[in-house]
């Protein structure tokens, strides 16, 4: 007589095929979604640290050019009557400096170590999206030349594109520079254009700088405003 087989136990069971590969199959989703959650972070991350850069730079241009442009001095300091101004109009502002410049006193001031510094915002090119660029007459031509040393202060610069809707509505964009004034009755007032007859008369400058701070998606803008005004402006 053959003996019977032994009875199974219930808790010796084993894993199916098919128990087996829907296991794998929920890993792979939950794996995949993992990975995926761990990649938006990281491209958040990534867009929140080029925001903050971008804001930074901005904050950081309109510190020097207030700086600066507050240090501005006339070319002889001897005579009077003399504007330290050269170019006003609302993407350039020139004017003679000393600023960071060996010899220059804490004042700003420095015989022999003034130059012909400026600012001005680059139009050329199709985009919407210029550069702002410092830059100082370091050979002392009393020009600007190719060969005098310029540095970016600031990119994605959109104040062409955006409508100035607080000083002058009627713009059809945003001027970097807009200067303070007095007219010929004394009252005080503001305009984008300065001609070189009225260079002496400016008291005061505004800084209006916006900039998209995300060029790869939706626009988002950081707009700095400040007014300076240069110790060697008229007190009146």
């Amino acid at each position: 007589m053959r003996p019977s087989a032994p009875a199974r136990s219930k808790g010796q069971a084993g894993v199916t095929l098919v128990e087996l590969l829907v296991s794998m199959i929920i890993l792979t989703i939950v794996t995949t979604l993992l990975i995926a959650g761990w990649a938006s972070l990281q491209n958040s991350y990534a867009q929140s640290v080029k925001t903050n850069d971008a804001r930074a730079e901005v904050r950081d241009a309109v510190a020097r050019m207030s700086r600066e442009i507050r240090d501005a001095q006339p070319a002889t300091l001897t005579t009077t009557g003399q504007s330290p101004f050269t170019v006003a109009n609302p993407l350039e502002v020139a004017f003679y400096s000393a600023f960071n410049s060996p010899g220059a006193r804490a004042d700003g001031t420095g015989i022999g170590v003034l130059r012909l510094t400026r600012y001005y915002f680059d139009t050329s090119g199709s985009t919407p999206q210029k550069t702002l660029y410092w830059q100082r007459d370091t050979d002392n031509s009393g020009t600007f030349t190719a060969a005098d040393r310029k540095i970016v202060l600031a990119s994605a610069v959109v104040n062409n594109s955006v409508p100035n809707t607080n000083v002058m509505p009627n713009k059809s964009y945003t001027a970097i520079f807009t200067y303070g004034y007095r007219d010929g009755s004394g009252n005080f007032t503001t305009a984008d254009t300065i001609g070189s007859s009225d260079l002496v008369k400016i008291i005061s400058v505004q800084i209006h700088l916006v900039v998209d701070v995300n060029l790869s998606h939706s626009p988002v803008y950081a707009d700095l405003q400040t007014t300076v005004r240069p110790r060697n402006a008229p007190q009146n």
